[in-house]
Parts: C-alpha cells; sequence; structure tokens
C-alpha cells in the first residue's frame, strides 16, 4: 500500500488528504446527528400506538359530544314545538279554549246540563298557567266514553282531572257526572 502513495505525487496526495479530512468531517456529521435524528425517529415510532390510542380516545370524545349536542338540539327544537303546537297561547286568543271544548262536545254529542265554570290557577316559579274547567254533563255511558276519546285525542294540552258520579240510572242507562278538565296556557 506505500508503494501506492509513492506513486502519487504531491498534489495528488494534498487531495487525497484533503478527501481524508472531508470524509472525516461526513462520518462525524452522521454520527452526531444523523444518528440523532434516527434514535429520535424510533422513539416516536415506539409511542406512536399510545399516541394513536390517546387519538381514537379524542375522536370517540369528540363524535359522543357531538351526539350529544344533536340530542341537547333536538329537545330543544321539541320544547320549541310542544310550546308552540300543544300548549294554550294566553295573549294569542284567549278563547281557543272554549271552542276547542265546544267542538269536543259536539263530536262527542254529550248533553252538557251546567254551565262551564272556569277557574285560573298560576304555577309558581314557572310560565304556565292552568285553567281548571268543571261541568256537570248527563247521557249514556256511550257518551262519556266518546267524551273521554275526544279529550284524549285533542292535540292541544287537555286532560281530564276528575270524574265524579253524581247519579246512575240502571233502568235506561242514563248517567250523570261532574267532570272537571284542566288545559294548559303558555304565557
Amino acid at each position: 500500500m506505500k508503494e501506492l502513495f509513492d506513486l502519487l505525487d504531491a498534489k495528488e496526495r494534498q487531495l487525497l488528504v484533503l478527501l481524508c479530512i472531508l470524509l472525516s468531517a461526513v462520518l462525524v456529521f452522521h454520527s452526531a446527528f444523523a444518528l440523532k435524528e434516527k434514535r429520535t425517529y424510533f422513539r416516536s415510532v415506539k409511542s406512536l400506538p399510545t399516541q394513536e390510542k390517546e387519538y381514537e380516545r379524542i375522536r370517540e370524545q369528540t363524535s359522543g359530544k357531538k351526539r350529544e349536542w344533536v340530542m341537547w338540539d333536538e329537545a330543544r327544537r321539541d320544547s320549541v314545538e310542544i310550546g308552540t303546537k300543544y300548549f294554550y297561547r294566553e295573549d294569542e286568543n284567549i278563547n281557543e279554549l272554549r271552542q276547542d271544548l265546544r267542538r269536543i262536545f259536539q263530536n262527542a254529542q254529550v248533553q252538557i246540563l251546567s254551565d262551564l265554570r272556569f277557574e285560573y290557577a298560576e304555577f309558581q316559579d314557572s310560565e304556565m298557567k292552568i285553567v281548571k274547567v268543571s261541568f256537570t254533563m248527563a247521557g249514556p255511558y256511550f257518551s262519556l266514553k266518546k267524551l273521554i276519546h275526544q279529550v284524549e285525542m285533542h292535540p292541544k294540552f287537555l286532560m281530564i282531572e276528575r270524574i265524579d258520579f253524581m247519579d246512575i240510572d240502571t233502568q235506561s242507562g242514563r248517567i250523570e257526572l261532574r267532570i272537571e278538565l284542566a288545559g294548559y296556557y303558555e304565557r
């Protein structure tokens, strides 16, 4: 190998020394910086499953929150719909309940013996009012059944609060009842 160096002149030897220094610098650079990056890469590869699990957990949390938000939004829309469709509105038409009762009585074909008595009350800490309507009716059992069906099928919040049997004629099948209905208003 020494004979090989003897064949080179001084300029070529200087070039060879320069190339060796350059190669040494590249090796130092590689071992100092590239190996550090390689270690960082391997550490990242090792932590990848943990990061993927964390990402999946956060993604599930996010989708759960989105589902929850959709449910609350549906509940809000349902609440608005209930307020507009099913409650009587005090400020719009106070006679709406009276008109509904008249239609229910006509459809059920019941005979009302007394005047309708209205009692208004308010719920504490609420924007709701209740109106209790009491009256006396007479007729066969089938009329009572039709009245109950009409009240149940009515789309607004109108409920039968109480039914008191006042007189039952077993011969003719005629009954006399005191009925109390409750309608709900929203201010």
